[in-house]
């Protein structure tokens, strides 16, 4: 029971504080624009991910306070790398970035989590594990933002698999990082409801690069933390739609001769809502595909049996498969150039 409570809290200061943040974001000029790549049709405030950082930063601290879970380093690094990634999506969300800046400013946030000492043995060369987990976390980094184009698109999907991830934490032991994942995630539910159906804030690139951040994070956790076998392979299999949405455009993007990192509304979840016909339901239907997604990593790290890991990849493969192509025949609209 002493877990509920960073998640309750956190769902309450989010409550509290996104109105300010909406405010304080109309009264400072952070604000996204309308434009022809994306959906919203009037300016929004654009300080989302400072509002769920500090709702589960607050909470967290709230219940540390309150001596109901022991402190533990890797959630320290978590959030200390989730705060760079934080700052790093605020500057560009304000001024814009350079690619080239901007993943050294993911890397960095990277770096943070690995000082932890949070690098999964792969069976390779300490300098390859550092290289393919680095690797890993800046792509998941992108694979969120790219995902971050629908009202509780990110939020919502970041709450699911961000409680799984704790669901994990706490059956090893691991109390202090399944708090800190509990208020990640009661942060998210708080702030969906400024953010869906109709959104009066959005995540930003400092909410999505850092959600991305916690997210692949968690997974190097649990991968790193869990028993040598096959139940590893569960870590990866909770995150396998954003990575099968950031394969899926990128795929089609050079297949069609476009720029890969432009902005577009060609994504998984928007050819979806056109075949579907209404965006929220579309959203809710990757939710609960994504709760669907953490119940079978959540068994195959349990169970770490080669059968379950092999049948539940397999599924979820053919699955994927078979919806990219049938999603890749689905017309979408480029975006227009810019004047």
């Amino acid at each position: 029971m002493a877990l509920l409570a960073p998640f309750v809290l956190a769902v309450l200061f989010a409550l509290l504080l996104t109105p300010t943040g909406i405010r304080v974001a109309w009264a400072v000029g952070y604000l996204d624009h309308p434009e022809a790549r994306k959906l919203h049709t009037s300016a929004t405030a654009l300080l989302g991910g400072i509002v769920v950082f500090i709702a589960a930063l607050a909470a967290w601290l709230v219940t540390l306070g309150l001596r109901r879970i022991p402190a533990d380093v890797e959630a320290e690094f978590l959030l200390a790398g989730a705060f760079v990634a934080l700052l790093v999506g605020l500057w560009d969300d304000r001024f814009g970035m350079r690619p080239s800046l901007k993943l050294l400013g993911q890397g960095t946030a990277a770096v943070v989590l690995m000082a932890s000492g949070a690098i999964p043995s792969l069976g390779l060369p300490t300098a390859a594990n550092v290289f393919v987990t680095l690797v890993a976390l800046i792509s998941l980094m992108n694979a969120v933002n790219f995902l971050d184009n629908m009202n509780g698109m990110v939020g919502g999907l970041s709450a699911i698999v961000l409680a799984a991830f704790a669901l994990s934490s706490a059956a090893r032991g691991a109390y202090g990082v399944a708090a800190a994942q509990l208020a990640l995630s009661g942060a998210c539910v708080g702030f969906l409801r400024f953010n869906f159906p109709r959104a009066k804030i959005f995540l930003g690139d400092a909410g999505s690069l850092f959600l991305g951040y916690s997210l692949g994070a968690s997974a190097v956790l649990a991968y790193r933390n869990a028993p040598a076998g096959w139940g590893r392979f569960g870590a990866i299999l909770m995150l396998a739609y954003p990575a099968f949405d950031m394969i899926f455009v990128v795929v089609n993007r050079l297949r069609e001769g476009r720029k890969v990192y432009e902005g577009g509304k060609d994504h998984s979840n928007h050819r979806l809502a056109r075949v579907i016909q209404c965006q929220t339901r579309t959203v809710l239907l990757l939710w609960l595909s994504g709760a669907a997604l953490c119940v079978s990593g959540l068994v195959v790290l349990n169970l770490n049996r080669p059968l379950p890991t092999l049948l539940m990849s397999g599924l979820w493969m053919v699955l994927f498969l078979w919806m990219g192509l049938r999603l890749s025949s689905v017309p979408h609209r480029a975006p227009s150039p810019a004047p």
